[in-house]
């Protein structure tokens, strides 16, 4: 009972962690004629930061990452080579992700509303691994753990909103592990040696 008492008081210090270290950047995209747009990014600390454009399939279509840590960021970006249809702006600041789904059309670009998503926290202390994510999208999750040979645990764990697990590893054998935490719509990994 001590141990699971433990256990869930380091979590819950570790959630606290990661939401007071957690970047809070700001992305406006405005329309400025039917086929441009102003893009402006702000973030509290200078950073390096990556923004991509994605197509509804997944289709990467602009991409860029800065060489050196910026705190603000502005230009204005032409669509007119874009096909008609839905994209998605994502903007990633370390483990802080801003989306943000804007629509061409014929007629103009309409934008919607920003999405802010933030990479889980994995930590391999003790034999014992270490997981939070705040889940927004709220969907169905698993933990798979590979090692050089293949999988060697599989979990289902929910869609909760608030994941915060303990997974004791003692028992396996030392070497490389990779664990992954994945959904539909994601997949982060953790790599480990024990």
């Amino acid at each position: 009972m001590k141990t699971i008492k433990l256990l869930s008081t380091v979590l819950a210090v570790a959630i606290v962690a990661v939401a007071t270290a957690v970047e809070k950047p700001k992305m406006n995209v405005v329309p400025v004629s039917a086929d441009r747009a102003v893009v402006s990014i702000v973030n509290e600390n200078a950073a390096l930061f990556e923004l991509s454009i994605r197509a509804e399939d997944g289709e990467l279509v602009y991409y860029k990452q800065t060489t050196k840590p910026l705190s603000a960021y502005q230009k204005m970006y032409d669509f007119k080579n874009l096909e008609n249809g839905d994209y998605t702006m994502d903007l990633r600041i370390n483990d802080t992700r801003l989306l943000k789904d804007f629509t061409v059309a014929s007629n103009g670009i309409s934008v919607g509303e920003s999405k802010l998503r933030i990479d889980p926290y994995f930590a391999f202390v003790d034999g014992v691994l270490k997981l939070s994510y705040l889940n927004f999208d709220q969907e169905q999750l698993s933990l798979n753990i590979y090692d050089e040979s293949g999988l060697v645990y599989k979990s289902s764990i929910g869609k909760d909103f608030n994941i915060a697990s303990g997974y004791d590893l003692s028992a396996l054998d030392e070497g490389k592990y990779e664990v992954i935490l994945s959904s539909l719509n994601n997949e982060f990994s953790f790599s480990l040696v024990k």
